[in-house]
């Protein structure tokens, strides 16, 4: 069995390191041990569907923002729905450089971290923005994102990283990162940056993947200290024999 944490091609992204934070033994089941765990019930179809709905968005966007043909005629009324959302908030600016589907990598002392983008925006002021794509019904709100794993990885790796995507140094006040759900149009969560957060990100993200390095699954794991995960988790009918609560997810 491989260890991915000794391989020189792995990389933590935000889900390794979020689902590290969640539950160890699921950080070990799906990147050590590579397990797949899927339900057959009416209620996981339901959720793998409305995930397909959202990488079609995803897929409209990136060809929306590389300038080739949308190709959304045989879409459903939702997807319709949140192409003109799309297209109304966000007409193209030629002035901008944009970058759908950005992938950045970067090692930094003991971090190898990787951060793959829905959409990054120079703007010809030398600003940059991170837009990222939600399609959950459940409205999201500013104080729980700006907490969240991917906004903390997102923002560090790309400060680290503007040397690949600009060619230029840019101030850390110019970053910023917006959330968007094509669902609620006029709902946008924008979240600054400072070198302030880039210092604390920087201490989180390190000190998380310290503690993953030299973690004995075998000796470790306390079930205790994560049991509220359970009915959240994909795995809860592997480890519990318990169905997943789908209503939560």
């Amino acid at each position: 069995m491989l260890d991915v944490r000794k391989l020189n091609y792995f990389y933590y992204s935000q889900n390794s390191l979020n689902t590290f934070k969640k539950c160890p033994l699921k950080f070990k089941m799906k990147y050590i041990d590579n397990i797949s765990w899927k339900n057959d019930s009416e209620e996981d179809i339901e959720y793998y569907e409305g995930i397909k709905v959202g990488l079609d968005f995803h897929l409209i966007c990136e060809r929306y923002f590389s300038k080739i043909t949308i190709g959304n005629e045989n879409c459903n009324k939702e997807l319709i729905g949140w192409t003109n959302s799309l297209l109304h908030m966000m007409p193209i600016d030629e002035e901008n450089v944009y970058l759908p589907e950005y992938e950045i990598k970067i090692v930094k002392n003991h971090m190898k971290l990787q951060a793959k983008y829905d959409l990054i925006i120079i703007k010809p002021d030398e600003s940059i923005e991170i837009w990222d794509w939600k399609t959950e019904n459940r409205k999201l709100l500013h104080k729980e994102m700006e907490k969240r794993f991917q906004t903390i990885v997102y923002m560090y790796v790309l400060k680290e990283g503007l040397s690949i995507v600009s060619g230029r140094k840019i101030d850390t006040n110019r970053i910023k990162m917006n959330y968007w759900q094509p669902q609620y149009e006029d709902h946008i969560i924008t979240i600054d940056y400072s070198e302030d957060k880039h210092k604390e990100n920087e201490v989180i993200i390190s000190e998380t993947i310290q503690n993953i390095n030299k973690y004995d699954f075998s000796k470790d794991f306390n079930k205790s200290l994560y049991i509220k995960q359970c009915k959240f988790c994909e795995f809860n009918y592997f480890c519990n024999n318990e169905k997943i609560d789908s209503n939560v997810i």
